[in-house]
């Protein structure tokens, strides 16, 4: 049972989960109850069950996603983590593939179902996209030079947007939830190019071409440094934006809260040299991209209350 659990990255599924949940009850329905209480009408949306169904159909997909991906990943996996292998051991990867074809098709079923009770279901292709594209980014793209990267930035991002998606009255506030997803998009395609430079050892003998491969690894912090530079630039600009006349907290202290974490990324980028220094720095952006999920709650308390 633990071996399943590793399997399907249980963690990562929760995080799903709670991005879902925070965007949902944290952006889009305060916004509704704003909007109540201007015009007196509460705005169509979704139930809770049908909320909830999307949340499970977007679980399943992923943790079909992480299975497939294990299962193209035997031979690499063994070099770049080797002992932890469920595929190929607990589970084959014929009961593996079989796994993946099944949880997503009951994802995609899920969302049809959720699709069609919004009175949206070309939404449904939104899952479907997110299927094969799994599919496709563990049997090809992730051996490509940044279009894996790419490809599972932009599957990240879809997390976060999904359920203001499903929800057609909210499409003139959907600004707030896409500024969230444009910094998962970002943020991942940083982990994942450190993901890649901390298994160097294991693509390159897959015959990779990932970006540290093709690049080197002191080019790579330099992309990683301009990168997180970047992401720390539009993050001062949206803060500007929209928080510069707040009367809560002070805009600067507001910046340094929001911004120093992320600017400390430079300096593990750039004073890894082991497997393990990349590693360290691979978990700590997750940790960041967990700390912007959980912003939603001081947002909400603050600002949307």
């Amino acid at each position: 049972m633990f071996s399943i659990l590793r399997l399907i990255r249980l963690p990562n599924l929760l995080m799903i989960a709670l991005a879902q949940i925070l965007v949902r009850y944290c952006i889009i329905m305060p916004a509704y109850l704003a909007e109540y209480h201007a015009v007196g009408v509460f705005p169509k949306h979704q139930s809770q069950i049908d909320f909830s169904l999307l949340v499970f159909s977007t679980i399943l997909i992923a943790a079909a996603g992480y299975i497939i991906n294990d299962v193209f990943d035997i031979y690499t996996d063994a070099i770049n983590k080797p002992g932890k292998n469920i595929i190929g051991t607990t589970i084959s990867a014929e009961n593996g593939k079989r796994w993946f074809f099944l949880l997503s098709s009951c994802g995609i079923l899920l969302a049809v179902y959720v699709a069609f009770k919004a009175e949206k279901l070309s939404l449904a292709f939104v899952q479907l996209f997110t299927a094969v594209s799994l599919y496709m980014y563990s049997s090809f793209y992730q051996r490509r030079f940044l279009a894996g990267n790419i490809l599972i930035a932009l599957l990240t991002a879809l997390v976060t947007i999904v359920p203001a998606l499903y929800e057609p009255e909210f499409y003139r506030n959907i600004i707030f939830v896409a500024i969230y997803s444009c910094f998962a998009f970002l943020l991942t395609i940083v982990r994942e190019i450190i993901k890649d430079t901390e298994d160097l050892d294991g693509d390159e003998k897959s015959q990779y071409k990932t970006l540290p491969i093709q690049w080197g690894i002191s080019r790579v912090k330099i992309t990683l440094t301009f990168l997180v530079c970047g992401i720390s630039i539009l993050l001062f600009y949206f803060l500007q934006k929209y928080f510069y006349t707040n009367t809560v907290i002070s805009f600067w202290n507001l910046c340094a809260i929001c911004i120093i974490p992320v600017l400390a990324l430079i300096y593990l980028v750039n004073t890894a040299e082991e497997k393990n220094d990349f590693h360290l720095a691979s978990q700590y952006t997750k940790v960041l991209m967990l700390l912007g999920t959980l912003s939603m709650l001081p947002f909400y308390y603050f600002f949307l209350r």
